[in-house]
């Protein structure tokens, strides 16, 4: 009789794994089914791997639910505590339930956010404005439809298990099994199941995500990992560079006093200027353009007119095009721009009490330049602490959306990018030098801006240009393809009385990093990547592009456009008028003249040749150690400081 209970029970577990496997089966293929226009390789056999590959990390999230029931089914059985054991296995399966329907809910969502499964910037969203995240969720993600969907889904999984309590046919198929010592048997083989469950696979070779890239086509790619993992290697690349204040994650401690063998860090950037190439402007214009990727800007976009004042701008001034962001979010490329220090995983929002301030922030150095330092930003100084961050890296004075009024039609993320620049227009005095750091924030969800109002010309499809018309598949919104032509028509408004107003004006603008919004749902690597830096103002050199950049360039090309022989400055990054390096990298990315090359912690190397737009798979690593190195510093610098000891 007992061994009955026992196998009984152990028939319950075996159903509850089948479940967890059909559960996360159905998951999959909803996932790939809701995106499947971001699919560019698809047959049968590229989906057999994923799925396959996707059981193997399935099986190892499934089998942490069945720990306990299971330990305690071999060790309690024995007492005849089968009461106890059935309770503890119930207990799992409804948590098994809850937990996964949740997770598996909140990755779907946050995909079509961040085109990615659970990665490090969910925790990086710790820093950002909680409330202002909650109402763009509300807004955006349709919680009610969510909820109904989560309700439902529980109360079918209940359901199916209640169903199946009392079925015996695992049962009756294990009571078969009988012969001398076949007890040990199914014990035996119950605990080599369990463990290849746990590790995915019977071989040597684990189910971890180095192995996950397994098809052809990157979207599928990202369905692979199970959301338990996924989360769980989010958190591990977020404490790997945030919460480790030992460890560099880029270079050994024997690798990085052999690459850098200096007192300070600062030794190894200090620069001297060339000598003064234009004449000292009056006013400085860094426009930082929230999620203003390069696309728009590209002559294959451009008679969609999204970007008309600013394509203009470029045309009269110079623009970088083979130039990439320091991050894929704004205040870790804001920050970068700042600070000069590469964006390399750390949030360095609340750096300040916790080390000095960098002597590669702009601010400090544009002062010894001569020029009073202000930041515009359309939002609330309490949003990833930017108005004490930029206090503590030396900004002389700071204006936010409260001076214009607080809280617009905007929403909670700021106000209207023209009130934003009526309001550079207002404080920015003729008279006097100044660098004047301009943040928009209006081409964000919740995208409340009423652009039809504003002049926004396509409301369907066939309003398009005929040529135009085949790039679209409702890959971005009528809404959000608004805000964006928005925010160029609040740059050429701010232009025209600009110009007039600062005669000895320079004007730069940038994007922060790739909007995740794009014309359709196949951007190639460099429609996803990039971002352009354009300068334009008296005397400045006419379209120097492919040289290559990223954000940390900016300072020391406009220290090198405007600073006298000799001025002493301090930069990760190189001018873009004068740079020997034909090289440039950024967060997980690097880009050459006429390339950029995508180069994650894990996973497949993806190059992109910009001439043809042809994306390549790439085993060639020669340039990753050169990528740790830089990030090595910028780690160091961070949260080490400047001596190197």
């Amino acid at each position: 009789m007992k061994w009955n209970k026992f196998i009984k029970e152990l028939a319950n577990l075996t159903f509850f794994w089948f479940f967890g496997i059909l559960f996360f089966l159905i998951f999959r293929i909803s996932f790939v089914s809701i995106y499947y226009k971001q699919i560019s390789v698809f047959n049968f056999e590229e989906l057999s791997k994923v799925l396959f590959m996707g059981f193997k990390f399935d099986s190892t999230a499934i089998s942490y639910f069945l720990i306990i029931p299971l330990l305690l089914l071999l060790v309690v059985s024995y007492y005849n505590k089968f009461n106890l054991i059935k309770k503890c296995r119930v207990f799992f399966q409804f948590l098994f339930v809850v937990l996964s329907t949740l997770i598996c809910t909140i990755t779907i969502n946050y995909y079509a956010e961040y085109h990615n499964q659970f990665n490090n910037f969910l925790f990086l969203a710790l820093y950002d404005d909680q409330k202002a995240v909650l109402k763009t969720v509300i807004q955006d993600f349709n919680p009610v439809l969510n909820l109904i969907f989560i309700f439902a889904c529980i109360a079918v999984s209940i359901f199916v298990f209640k169903y199946f309590e009392n079925k015996e046919f695992i049962y009756n198929q294990l009571k078969r099994i009988h012969f001398k010592g076949s007890k040990y048997v199914v014990v035996l083989c119950t605990l080599i199941l369990f463990f290849a469950g746990m590790r995915g696979s019977f071989s040597e070779v684990t189910a971890i995500r180095k192995w996950s890239s397994i098809s052809k086509d990157p979207f599928l790619n990202k369905t692979v990992i199970n959301p338990f993992r996924s989360l769980k290697y989010a958190y591990q690349d977020f404490k790997s560079v945030n919460l480790s204040n030992d460890k560099n994650p880029f270079l050994s401690k024997e690798a990085f006093k052999k690459e850098y063998n200096t007192p300070l860090v600062t030794d190894i950037l200090k620069k001297q200027a060339t000598g003064l190439t234009i004449e000292k402007p009056k006013q400085i214009f860094m426009v930082i353009m929230e999620s203003y990727d390069s696309w728009p800007l590209m002559d294959k976009y451009e008679p969609f007119k999204f970007s008309e004042n600013l394509h203009s701008i470029a045309e009269k001034g110079t623009r970088f095009k083979t130039f990439l962001p320091a991050s894929n979010s704004t205040f870790d490329s804001f920050g970068a721009i700042v600070t000069n220090v590469p964006y390399c995983g750390v949030n360095i929002s609340r750096t300040e009490g916790l080390s000095e301030p960098f002597l590669t922030s702009i601010f400090t150095q544009f002062k010894k330049l001569g020029y009073k330092t202000n930041l515009f930003y359309g939002g609330f100084l309490s949003w990833q602490n930017i108005g004490g961050f930029c206090k503590y890296q030396g900004v002389d004075k700071i204006y936010s959306g409260v001076d214009a009024g607080g809280v617009s039609d905007s929403g909670d993320w700021g106000i209207e990018d023209e009130k934003l620049f009526n309001l550079v227009l207002a404080n920015t005095n003729t008279n006097e030098y100044s660098l004047n750091i301009i943040l928009t924030s209006s081409y964000h969800s919740p995208y409340v801006v009423d652009v039809y109002k504003k002049g926004f010309p396509y409301s369907n499809k066939e309003e398009f240009p005929k040529e135009m018309q085949k790039y679209y598949d409702e890959g971005i919104t009528f809404e959000q393809m608004g805000h964006l032509w928005y925010r160029d028509k609040a740059i050429g408004d701010f232009m025209k009385l600009a110009e007039e107003k600062y005669n000895k004006g320079l004007y730069c603008f940038t994007g922060d990093h790739f909007g995740r919004r794009f014309i359709n749902h196949k951007p190639n690597l460099y429609e996803r990547s990039s971002v352009n830096f354009i300068m334009y103002g008296d005397n400045i050199p006419k379209s120097l592009d492919p040289t290559p950049g990223t954000h940390t360039d900016i300072m020391p090309t406009l220290i090198e456009l405007i600073a006298p022989k000799g001025f002493e400055y301090y930069s990760f990054g190189e001018s873009l008028l004068n740079s020997n390096e034909n090289e440039k990298f950024a967060f997980q990315k690097l880009v050459k003249e006429n390339e950029i090359f995508y180069i994650p912690k894990e996973g497949k190397n993806i190059k992109i040749t910009i001439d043809n737009m042809k994306e390549t798979e790439i085993n060639n690593n020669t340039f990753i150690y050169k990528y740790n190195k830089k990030m090595a510093l910028a780690w160091h610098y961070i949260m080490k400081g400047n001596k190197i000891e």
